[in-house]
């Protein structure tokens, strides 16, 4: 049976039921609360990079090198952006329709298309050349990930493959079985010394031999259950991180666990669900839940620290941190500030109107945020 893929937005906010009975059964976003000694925020800059709907997906991550940012469009349009100023600075289109953001590193941007293509650019003055493009079986939901002379490509049909970053040439393929049913998205995979490590749709970690592909260790994280295919999800789709010779992940109505790198031997695991990326710090890891709360969790031990539910149901990005505190973004554009240390709610500022699907990126002191219409903006906190 040929798997069907549905967004995980679309699960969390009960349309799948509000299919057949035609009423909308998603829980209300929380009323925004007042915040005492509120944290004076300042919008640096915006850029309107004119995108298409981005609304078809949450991957679209903008792109930092250097200076530049780079953004890209369901409609396959690339925005370079003077970081500094907030100046548009020139656009390429590439006419494949992106679901997944861009990767990159030096001088080279990697473009994948929902169809399938993968193609490789050059930047080059005022602009991009094409360097080479292929086309596999499958949607790209996931951004590649360039190390060395690989190109780490994960598909929605299950597979992971090794490309050549000269030509896009193969050099080796593994696949795993997809259910019948999984969110639209994939885990980006993680490079650790000899080892290539990702996530699949059944709750498993797997490494690999970066080299050939052989299976060097495989590591349950998640074990489906429940009677329904819905009850069943335990998508690994989250980007997960790697510190000091430990993963961390975390799946969909599944499980958060860390895992050693060398081994996959489990070092701990809790409840938790959640399909998005973490984020770390020398002694917790940050995670927004499938609900929308907010939670630090003890790296040691799995143990909270704190969960701050003041955004329940807001549909918040993944966080990221600056300084000593969290950022995420919402539904509703608006861009929340949190202690680190306590979880305290303490700074918000609205950037547009339109839902952010996306983790924030942090340069420097600054936070840069993109809205599913193609709104860029820079904030940073007033000294």
């Amino acid at each position: 049976m040929k798997s069907a893929l549905i967004p995980a937005s679309w699960i969390l906010a009960g349309l799948l039921s509000a299919c057949s009975s035609g009423t909308d059964n998603s829980e209300a976003p929380a009323a925004l609360t007042k915040i005492e000694d509120k944290l004076t925020l300042v919008v640096n800059w915006e850029v309107d990079t004119q995108a298409a709907n981005n609304s078809a997906s949450y991957r679209l991550r903008p792109l930092q090198l250097g200076d530049r940012i780079y953004s890209i469009d369901t409609a396959g349009s690339i925005v370079c952006v003077d970081a500094n100023y907030g100046t548009s600075l020139w656009r390429y289109e590439t006419e494949l329709p992106a679901i997944a953001g861009l990767s990159g590193r030096g001088n080279r941007l990697i473009v994948t298309s929902r169809d399938g293509d993968i193609a490789s650019y050059r930047l080059s003055g005022d602009g991009l050349q094409a360097q080479w493009k292929i086309r596999i079986d499958s949607e790209i939901r996931a951004v590649p990930v360039l190390d060395d002379d690989q190109l780490l490509v994960r598909s929605v049909d299950g597979k992971l493959r090794s490309l050549s970053i000269t030509d896009g040439s193969q050099q080796w393929q593994v696949s795993r079985r997809v259910p019948v049913l999984s969110l639209t998205g994939n885990s980006e995979p993680l490079v650790h010394e000899d080892l290539v490590i990702a996530g699949f749709d059944d709750g498993k970690l797997i490494a690999y031999n970066r080299r050939d592909g052989e299976v060097r260790w495989e590591s349950t994280i998640s074990v489906p259950s429940g009677r329904s295919e819905v009850e069943r999800l335990v998508d690994l789709d989250g980007r997960f991180v790697l510190r000091n010779g430990i993963i961390y992940v975390a799946s969909f109505q599944g499980r958060l666990a860390a895992v050693q790198a060398v081994s996959g031997d489990l070092l701990w695991s809790r409840e938790f669900s959640s399909f998005q990326s973490i984020a770390i710090d020398q002694d917790a890891l940050y995670l927004s839940a499938e609900n929308s709360d907010l939670w630090a969790i003890d790296r040691r031990t799995g143990s909270a620290f704190w969960k701050q539910d003041v955004l329940h149901a807001r549909k918040i990005t993944a966080p990221s941190i600056i300084g000593d505190r969290v950022v995420v973004a919402d539904l509703d554009g608006y861009l929340h500030w949190f202690n680190r240390s306590d979880g305290k709610l303490v700074g918000r500022i609205r950037i547009g109107a339109a839902r952010s699907y996306v983790q924030p990126l942090i340069r420097e002191d600054a936070v840069v945020t993109l809205d599913k219409y193609g709104l860029l903006a820079s904030v940073s906190p007033q000294p």
